[in-house]
C-alpha cells in the first residue's frame, strides 16, 4: 500500500516526502507552491509546517505516544498522490535521516540550499526577532558557538532551539547530506537551491511536481514569502520580554510583555543592517572545503558560493 493510504482502521499512514531543510533557504515559499497542487497534501495550517516528529530534543522524543496525533495531520490527505510535511530541523538533527528512512523506506526527500553565508545571518536574525537570542551582533554570536556547541547546560536551557543556535555549524551541508545519501537511494533525493527558486520558481516548482510523480504542467499562484523583517530596539530586552511571555502565558503579565515585544519590533521599523563585509569574506573562505564537498555530492553548480 502507498504510504499515504490509510490502513485498515481507518488511520492515516505516514506521509511520503518531506522537505528536510535547510533552515532559513526558502522552505516556507517551497511549502506554499507545492501545497497549491491538487494532487499533494501537507499540513494548511503554517503552525503544523513543521511538526519535527522525526527528532528527539535534548534526548527527548517530545512526540513520544503521539503517533496518531502526528498521523491526524495528514487525515484530510484523501486521494493526494504526494502527502507530504517540512521540517528543517531533519537536516540539522543527526539521526533523523536514518529514523525516516525506518519508518518509511520509500519516502522522497526535498532539501532547499541556500549560501551558507547568508543563510548564517539570516537564521541570526531569524532567532533574535523571535526572542531567543540575546547576544547583539552577529560577530559574537559566531564567536560564541564553539562554547555554546561544547556546553551541556546550554543545550538543556535551550532544547527545542539549540541546533539553531548553530549559525555557522548548520551550514555546514556536506555531512548533513551525506546522513541521507547514505540511507536513500539518490534517486529518492531531490535537491535545490533558493538561488533557483527565486530566479525561476515556477520552473524549479515543476521540477519538484515531477519529482513526485505529479502532473508538473500545473502552474501555482508564484509570490513571495518570509520577508525581511525589522529587528528589535533592543534586542536584550526583546530577549527578556520573550521569556516573560512564555513563563506568564495567560496572564495579565504575559499578555502585557507580548504587547511590549511586539512594539519592540513594530514601533520603530529599525532595519536590519548588511552582514558585515569582512565577516562575510571569513565566513565564505571558512564554508569552502565544505562547498567543494557540497558541489561534488549533489551535482549542483555552486561556483556562485565561492566567489
Amino acid at each position: 500500500m502507498e504510504v499515504n493510504d490509510v490502513d485498515k482502521g481507518g488511520t492515516p499512514a505516514y506521509p511520503n516526502f518531506f522537505i528536510v531543510g535547510a533552515a532559513k533557504s526558502g522552505s516556507t515559499s517551497l511549502w506554499m507552491y507545492l501545497k497549491q497542487h491538487p494532487d499533494i497534501f501537507m499540513p494548511e495550517d503554517i503552525r503544523m509546517k513543521e511538526p519535527a516528529f522525526f527528532c528527539k530534543i535534548n534526548g527527548v522524543h517530545h512526540h513520544e505516544g503521539q503517533e496518531d496525533r502526528y498521523l491526524d495531520l495528514f487525515s484530510d490527505a484523501g486521494d493526494c498522490k504526494a502527502v507530504g510535511e517540512a521540517s528543517t530541523t531533519y537536516l540539522t538533527y543527526p539521526e533523523s535521516a536514518a529514523w525516516i528512512q525506518r519508518v518509511v523506506p520509500d519516502a522522497k526527500v526535498i532539501v532547499i540550499l541556500r549560501n551558507p553565508v547568508g543563510r548564517a545571518y539570516s537564521l541570526y536574525r531569524w532567532m533574535v526577532n523571535h526572542g531567543h537570542e540575546w547576544l547583539t551582533s552577529f560577530e559574537a554570536a559566531l564567536e560564541k558557538e564553539p562554547d555554546r556547541r561544547t556546553d551541556a547546560e546550554f543545550f538543556s536551557g535551550n532544547p527545542h532551539t539549540f541546533y539553531d543556535y548553530l549559525y555557522f555549524e548548520s551550514g555546514l551541508y556536506s555531512e548533513q547530506l551525506a546522513r541521507y545519501f547514505g540511507v536513500f537511494p539518490a534517486s529518492q533525493i531531490k535537491v535545490i537551491l533558493l538561488d533557483d527558486l527565486y530566479r525561476k520558481p515556477l520552473e524549479t516548482t515543476r521540477e519538484v511536481y515531477a519529482f513526485l510523480g505529479v502532473d508538473d504542467s500545473f502552474e501555482p499562484e508564484i509570490k513571495v514569502h518570509n520577508k525581511a523583517e525589522y529587528r528589535p530596539a533592543s534586542i536584550r530586552l526583546h530577549f527578556l520580554l520573550s521569556r516573560l511571555k512564555h513563563r506568564y502565558r495567560h496572564t495579565r503579565r504575559g499578555h502585557l510583555a507580548e504587547i511590549l515585544f511586539d512594539l519592540n519590533i513594530s514601533l520603530f521599523k529599525l532595519k536590519w543592517p548588511k552582514i558585515d563585509d569582512a565577516v562575510r569574506a571569513r565566513l565564505a573562505e571558512a564554508y569552502r572545503s565544505d562547498i567543494q564537498a557540497t558541489q561534488r555530492m549533489t551535482g549542483k553548480d555552486l561556483s556562485a558560493w565561492l566567489d
